[in-house]
């Protein structure tokens, strides 16, 4: 009996560790052609990872070879903040309830913003937004973003 009791134990731990593994937020920017865009990976622990991906500009001539580099950074979250941004994004789920946003960007320095979650994905959160779930979620979205300070110009 206990063999059995500690074999179940085991099962529900594993099954268990293998959910939080996957549950991570991702928070990603699409960059511009002036701006370069970025990840932000939220774990359920409070790790908190980044990385931002280099413009492509178009070399016409050149004799240095261009940076392919992607900056990699991490912080650790408080609990209380991690869960926090959790429980904002279990409140506007499902993502797909929502209509895509749409609105007027520059060219140069429009972006997107998207979070992803259990393979699900909000509307544009650097849009207007109308719905006070999604409202908040950007809120928190923005603050860590904020506290980050990505650097997205060269």
């Amino acid at each position: 009996m206990i063999k059995q009791s500690f074999i179940i134990v085991a099962i529900i731990f594993g099954i268990v560790s293998a959910s939080n593994s996957k549950d991570s937020i991702r928070i990603i920017n699409s960059g511009s052609t002036n701006t370069a865009g970025y990840t932000i990976t939220v774990e359920r622990t409070g790790s908190v990872t980044w990385s931002v991906a280099p413009r492509v500009r178009p070399v016409i001539s050149s004799t240095t070879p261009a940076s392919s580099t992607t900056t990699r950074n991490s912080i650790q979250l408080s609990a209380s903040r991690t869960n926090a941004i959790f429980e904002a994004v279990q409140q506007t789920l499902p993502f797909t309830q929502y209509k895509p946003v749409f609105c007027v960007k520059s060219v140069s320095f429009g972006t997107t913003l998207h979070v992803q979650y259990r393979g699900e994905q909000t509307p544009d959160l650097s849009c207007p937004l109308k719905d006070e779930r999604l409202i908040t979620l950007s809120k928190y979205v923005q603050s860590l973003i904020a506290d980050l300070h990505i650097q997205t110009f060269s």
